[in-house]
């Protein structure tokens, strides 16, 4: 296994498989680690003072997908702005993390305009307007790094969902992200189809890094829609994707068609899914429903297990010490026991 993405980059560099695919559009492998390295030069040329921190705002557009390439071999980290936080709870995202650079485009600068965002108005950069193409444009060719960053170089900063507080910005660095490639079943026949926010883990560590570690086609969508999630599967010829929280419920509120087994998905993620809505899912689509659970920190993550009990969240990894404890006295809970059929 490769130590970091920039390394999973690399081993891509002449790979003439389909790597990514967003609305009519498609680039290789190969195009796009050629258009990471020249975002590589471009951020490299833009950096300033202080941490390499790079903030995102954007949709699922390729511009992003290339900007996490660039960020790996540059080795700056990307922070992930949620478009959806608004006004000083979005600025304080920002200076939180400590953006030297902000990269948006015309559609998102708005929410930005008036904020304390802790970086100077000239370091707010949109990627759709002339001025950004001509950048691109003086490093077309850029070669690759000769020196990789390695494992332990940060690479992005992704915000928690904010579940039990404000959100809280998480370190990944290229090492632990890469590692995420290792354990899905994926292969350059696969097409992992990624309708999440790009500035989440689950999206980067589900479908983003495992299409790049293993050389299946990456699918993005600009934002999630449950009423074309069928036809972008059909039109992409998924083999997967993922989603989270009540995703597949929403699906599951859209009119049955003829069509809703017309498509060639082997399975899906979808972690925080009620047990009611996975069997629903795999009735109605005949797609079944992989869960688990992970926290963003990566403190705990629980893996599902062939014959595992119903509604079961998994095991953890075999290097992973997880207990259950009484938090008054600290000791250990009694662990659950189940019957020959399977009742608690």
């Amino acid at each position: 296994m490769s130590g970091s993405i920039a390394e999973l980059l690399v081993a891509r560099a002449h790979d003439t498989n389909v790597g990514l695919r967003f609305e009519d559009a498609s680039w290789t492998w190969a195009e796009v680690v050629a258009a990471s390295a020249v975002r590589a030069a471009v951020l490299d040329q833009l950096r300033g003072e202080g941490p390499f921190h790079v903030g995102v705002l954007l949709d699922n557009v390729p511009e992003y997908v290339f900007l996490l390439g660039g960020a790996a071999l540059a080795g700056a980290t990307i922070v992930g702005i949620n478009p959806t936080r608004r006004g000083d709870a979005l600025a304080a995202d920002i200076r939180h993390t400590d953006c030297q650079l902000v990269l948006t485009d015309r559609v998102h600068a708005p929410l930005l305009h008036g904020l304390d965002l802790g970086v100077a108005p000239e370091r707010v950069v949109e990627i759709d307007v002339p001025e950004w193409h001509a950048r691109l444009e003086a490093h077309a060719g850029a070669m690759l790094p000769n020196s990789l960053p390695g494992p332990d170089t940060l690479f992005v900063l992704v915000f928690t969902s904010g579940s039990s507080g404000a959100p809280k910005a998480v370190r990944g660095t290229q090492g632990r992200f890469a590692g995420f490639g290792a354990g899905m079943p994926f292969t350059a026949d696969d097409v992992l189809y990624c309708p999440m926010p790009l500035f989440h883990g689950n999206a980067l560590a589900s479908c983003v890094v495992p299409a790049l570690a293993t050389g299946a086609t990456l699918a993005i969508r600009a934002r999630f829609s449950a009423s074309e999630l069928l036809a972008d599967l059909r039109r992409f010829d998924a083999t997967f994707f993922s989603t989270v929280g009540r995703a597949l419920s929403y699906v599951l509120a859209t009119p049955p068609t003829p069509h809703d087994r017309d498509h060639r998905v082997k399975f899906a993620l979808g972690p925080e899914s009620s047990a009611a809505d996975v069997r629903a899912f795999r009735e109605r689509f005949g797609i079944a429903i992989v869960q688990g659970y992970g926290q963003s920190e990566g403190a705990i993550v629980l893996a599902p297990t062939r014959g595992a009990q119903r509604g079961a969240l998994g095991v953890a990894a075999p290097e992973h010490d997880i207990v259950v404890v009484d938090p008054d006295s600290g000791v250990e809970c009694p662990r659950a026991e189940f019957d020959e059929h399977g009742r608690l």
